[in-house]
């Protein structure tokens, strides 16, 4: 896939003397760490269990000190993470921040294709994080090689821990839901017996599902609960670490959350089938809002899209200052727990380990994992060939006309296409946050922000942005929704102005030449 960025939204990074002194001992430290966890058993490093057969020396000198250099060292990262300054993040080979999710991705390939070129490369896979901070709410992507950055998060306060595993794409991960419903607009349900049928319920499509071998699965053995419920809203995660196939060494896991998707779904249409007779399976279809007759499902379908963020145990999220702290993500324990954590707020290692819906090992080591997968399932779009993608970067000016929106290849347009928006909408603030370009088929996709008005639902969405899609080749565009109840549908067609459709040709300048393009003699001279 090719990359455009249009040449007035580029910003060049400045690296300026503080930043570079941040960083230079921030590498330092980390050289330090390195060293010590290569060297080290990884069990024994994080208090597993043979720590406690050989006690380490203690010394109280140094005990003080490596406390003190502790404390320095939360200091550092957290002064490095709170940096509006991108040229001051984190940069090592084992650790990588970013403000944008794509920066980041881009680095990591980067810098795991160098290591291929390599000869005898010992190559480990990133683990991918999302980090909020806790003052300004401003969201960091971040990838890590090691496990030491579990430390730094478990030292931080209660509700000063806003983190998210990243479930990149085409990536294997375990089984997981995110369940939730509005108990004001719910009085009678009782989630624990909903989430009890369901686990019932996914068993038998466990068993049913000729790609999944269930005959070791134990939901006591294999579900991890979580909870993050309120007065307001019932809420619970759950991530399902299916046991390995007979002969095998590693678990069964999902090819990638697209499979995991499709399995869901498959559940669910089991759970509809047995609506009418199953008062439990018809209580999953819940109210979104007190008065609303409509339903949702009571499993969020919409948490399997594409490099997906999803809550770490022990997090909450984020509150804006003067409101009440949110609720943090704690194991119920009514399934798999650790009986040798005391309380269920105590941080445990191996809690954490069953929680991650990212099938951490799996990465390392594909070739002794059983992948579940099934025939046609992808993430892909359906026009296929070349594609080129954008992002906006700096600031957006919300004046009228080509103004903060004219980026991309077709500047005019997407401006244009925000105005319409706008205007028939009877909202303001539409902004393109992203774009993808189809040159083959003259098709642009501009994903926004700013205004979620939604012409399926005739409201605005809550949470979820919406997209419009631009086809040259119909001189008009239509609108496209991120939010599952709209899955699946399309608005009606809007007419594009007529000045417009020539920046169609811009499309096709992202594509490389073709021999066809080339002079006779400029291919001779290329065969000599």
């Amino acid at each position: 896939m090719g990359r455009f960025i249009a040449p007035d939204t580029r910003r060049d990074l400045v690296e300026t003397p503080a930043n570079k002194k941040a960083r230079e001992e921030y590498e330092n430290f980390v050289s330090n760490i390195v060293e010590k966890v290569e060297a080290t058993d990884p069990e024994r490093f994080y208090g597993g269990k043979d720590a406690e057969e050989v006690p380490p020396k203690r010394d109280p000198e140094n005990d003080a000190a490596a406390r003190r250099a502790e404390a320095k060292t939360r200091k550092r990262i957290e002064e490095l993470a709170n940096t509006k300054d991108k040229g001051a993040s984190m940069q090592n080979n084992n650790w990588i921040t970013r403000f944008r999710q794509q920066d980041m991705f881009q680095r990591v390939d980067e810098k795991t294709e160098k290591l291929l070129r390599e000869p005898d490369a010992r190559i480990r896979r990133y683990e991918y994080f999302c980090y909020e901070n806790h003052e300004d709410g401003r969201r960091q992507y971040c990838a890590s090689k090691y496990d030491w950055w579990k430390f730094y998060l478990y030292k931080l306060e209660n509700g000063k821990r806003h983190y998210y595993e990243l479930l990149r794409e085409d990536t294997p991960c375990h089984l997981y839901f995110d369940l939730e419903y509005s108990k004001k607009a719910n009085p009678d349900i009782d989630g624990e017996k909903l989430v009890d049928r369901l686990v019932e319920l996914l068993e038998e499509e466990l068993r049913a599902t000729n790609e999944i071998d269930a005959s070791a699965f134990d939901p006591k053995k294999h579900v991890v609960e979580l909870d993050s419920s309120n007065e307001r809203k019932f809420s619970r995660h759950l991530v399902i670490q299916l046991p390995a196939r007979a002969g095998d060494l590693g678990n069964q896991v999902f090819l990638n959350n697209s499979h995991c998707a499709h399995f869901v779904r498959k559940l669910w249409a089991r759970i509809e089938a047995r609506r009418k007779e199953d008062s439990l399976c018809d209580a999953m279809f819940v109210h979104k809002e007190p008065g609303d007759d409509r339903v949702d499902s009571f499993i969020d379908l919409g948490v399997y899209s594409r490099n997906r963020v999803f809550r770490l145990y022990l997090s909450s999220k984020r509150t804006a200052p003067g409101e009440k702290e949110k609720p943090r993500l704690l194991p119920t324990g009514r399934f798999w727990s650790n009986p040798d954590v005391p309380s269920k707020e105590t941080p445990d290692e191996e809690t954490f380990k069953r929680s991650r819906a990212t099938a951490r090992k799996a990465m390392e080591a594909i070739k002794a994992y059983s992948m579940i997968q099934f025939e046609g399932v992808n993430h892909k779009s359906v026009l296929r060939g070349k594609t080129f993608q954008g992002y906006r970067t700096g600031s957006f000016s919300n004046s009228k006309g080509v103004g903060g929106n004219s980026i991309g290849p077709c500047p005019r347009t997407a401006s244009f296409v925000c105005e319409d928006f706008n205007g028939w909408s009877c909202c303001e603030g539409a902004a393109i946050r992203s774009w993808t370009a189809f040159p083959e088929y003259g098709v642009l996709v501009l994903n926004l922000f700013g205004n979620r008005f939604c012409e399926n639902v005739e409201r605005a969405h809550k949470s979820n942005n919406v997209m419009f899609v631009v086809d040259f080749r119909e001189e008009a565009y239509y609108q496209r929704c991120h939010d599952p109840d709209c899955r699946g549908t399309r608005g009606p067609w809007h007419k594009l102005r007529e000045d417009l459709v020539e920046e169609s040709y811009e499309l096709l300048k992202l594509l490389p030449p073709s021999f066809d393009d080339v002079a006779d003699d400029e291919l001779a001279g290329i065969a000599l």
